[in-house]
């Protein structure tokens, strides 16, 4: 059962999207040679930022500078490096891309290692999953394999990927010590878990419930696509960019807008709660992220844009960036919050809550100069 509002309605319900709400401050910098990959979050003074570095050692087989793994710790003051996990021996860990939390002495990450060999690339990468047990890193799997999600929930740990050589999708969990693989469908590449037997799981083109045993399509309600600026191009087609299955079980799916090779402005969010879905058009923004506070409220990334040109002979699309903002879902109501000027060129890399207490933090890249990688926070 689907309940599609006007804005005008939700307005009128409490259910809508008022002004804009200051709070975001840098509280870290980096420069032009690191970024913030991903963050993660699991008290006011207990979250983690984890991406990479530039190092002057250069790899013989382009010329180009490796990287080294950057993760830093939040006490709720400041932010302070913290110990590098390692990959496998002969495969020195380059970059973690994927970092989540349940406690101070339970953080998990998954990157890539690359051994500085004669080998080609592709054959000298692997993949690298590690735990943080409070005193030190440890690993817990490497292969030729590509982590396209890792999320953590009552006491276990759940990656997705591909098999480099052969792309075949894996799902597995690691429970009681030991890896196990499970049923993954062609078209998963990210999760959200709530318990073991109720995942959320989605791909580009298709929406995924996991209940303990197997993976089942998610029936969701008819999303009319916008109209195509130039329909020479193809047909707009609904894109699927972030699920998420929030502890108190309602369920958000961010739903985008894709012609060929480029992307359209403009959301949908669906929520599901009471057994209804409610449906929000938002029709300039692009979300990237979706983050569950912890008591019913979600924080959610998004960059709002335009279409200014359709060039010929060059690609066909041209976007202006309008906005860069979170929007704040709290007690029914959904809040526009500012997050930088659009004159920073910010480019999201992600964005989580503090789980009960209102406040977020955001990471990503300023383009113009000063040139560098960022943490915000916004205090709630």
């Amino acid at each position: 059962m689907l309940a599609h509002f006007s804005f005008a309605v939700l307005l009128a319900m409490g259910v809508g999207l008022s002004g804009v709400t200051p709070g975001w401050q840098v509280t870290s910098v980096a420069g032009a040679d690191s970024s913030f990959n991903d963050l993660a979050a699991v008290g006011a003074s207990n979250a983690w930022a984890a991406g990479e570095r530039r190092t002057k050692e250069l790899d013989p087989r382009s010329g180009s500078p490796f990287t080294a793994p950057l993760i830093k710790h939040w006490n709720g003051t400041r932010w302070t490096a913290m110990a590098e996990p390692a990959g496998p021996p002969g495969f020195p860990l380059r970059r973690i891309s994927l970092i989540d939390a349940s406690s101070a002495a339970e953080v998990w990450i998954a990157g890539t290692a690359v051994a500085p060999g004669p080998r080609d690339v592709q054959a000298a990468t692997r993949s690298v999953v590690s735990r943080w047990d409070g005193t030190r890193w440890r690993l817990m799997g490497s292969g030729r394999t590509t982590i396209t999600d890792l999320d953590l929930a009552g006491g276990d740990a759940w990656i997705v990927g591909h098999d480099d050589r052969t792309r075949g999708v894996f799902f597995k969990r690691f429970h009681g010590g030991w890896w196990t693989s499970l049923p993954a469908p062609a078209s998963l590449r990210e999760i959200s878990v709530r318990t073991a037997t109720d995942i959320w799981g989605w791909g580009p083109s298709a929406v995924l419930r996991w209940n303990g045993t197997a993976w089942r399509p998610v029936a969701l309600p008819r999303i009319a696509a916008p109209t195509a600026p130039s329909p020479a191009y193809g047909p707009v087609r609904l894109r699927f960019d972030a699920v998420l299955a929030a502890r108190n079980g309602d369920v958000w799916i961010a739903a985008g807008f894709q012609q060929g090779d480029w992307s359209q402005p403009g959301t949908v969010l669906l929520r599901h709660s009471g057994g209804t879905w409610e449906q929000v058009r938002l029709p300039g923004d692009v979300v990237t992220s979706l983050s569950d506070d912890g008591t019913g409220g979600i924080h959610v990334a998004s960059t709002r844009e335009s279409i200014t040109a359709t060039p010929d002979g060059q690609d066909p699309y041209a976007y202006t960036t309008v906005s860069i903002d979170a929007l704040r879902y709290a007690g029914g109501v959904l809040t526009r919050q500012s997050v930088t000027p659009v004159n920073t060129g910010f480019h999201w890399s992600d964005l989580v809550a503090v789980p009960g207490t209102g406040a977020a933090l955001a990471a990503g890249f300023r383009w113009r100069p000063p040139q560098g990688a960022v943490i915000l926070r916004y205090s709630g």
